[in-house]
């Protein structure tokens, strides 16, 4: 009986769909891409502090998976985006309905387009979410939401790569 329920174990994890990071290949795109550049992506919002650190996370994100290297420009692919959206909704309220909860939502529109032929390999977008607690202060407050729109924007950085490098 021991042995039965240790081979069911070994079974269900063998087909867990484990893998580690950074192997494989960049599957959502054509094999012959090596290394993608992140081209323009715009801001539509009025957070103007979105914008560099979600090139920042990008960069970093596709570095750590390494299936792809990026390239400051004539990558095999370019990355086109648009921050199209930024949003605060309240979940909890203190007895006074002060928001006391907060989900902090980010959106982003983006195209990767083949270098050379300037052809659309993929056109998709992805929303970043993390919460926060309201602090006592403004100050608390404001570093709390500025600590979650970074948390927001790796979140979105990690569906973008995940989009592009495995198509899911």
């Amino acid at each position: 009986m021991r042995a039965i329920m240790c081979m069911a174990v070994l079974l269900a994890l063998a087909g867990c769909g484990y893998r580690s990071l950074g192997s494989g290949k960049a599957s959502a795109l054509q094999p012959s891409a090596k290394t993608i550049s992140i081209g323009t992506l715009k801001n539509r919002t009025l957070r103007p502090t979105i914008h560099p650190a979600l090139k920042d996370a990008l960069i970093r994100r596709f570095a750590a998976d390494g299936r792809i290297r990026v390239v400051e420009a004539g990558g095999d692919v370019i990355l086109d985006g648009a921050i199209e959206g930024f949003g605060e909704d309240p979940l909890a309220f203190s007895s006074s309905d002060q928001a006391k909860r907060v989900r902090l939502s980010i959106s982003f529109s983006f195209t990767v387009k083949n270098g050379l032929e300037d052809k659309v390999l993929l056109r998709d977008g992805v929303a970043g979410v993390a919460y926060y607690f309201t602090g006592s202060g403004v100050t608390s407050t404001r570093a709390a939401e500025d600590e979650a729109t970074l948390r927001a924007v790796a979140d979105l950085a990690d569906q973008v790569v995940s989009r592009v490098l495995d198509g899911v």
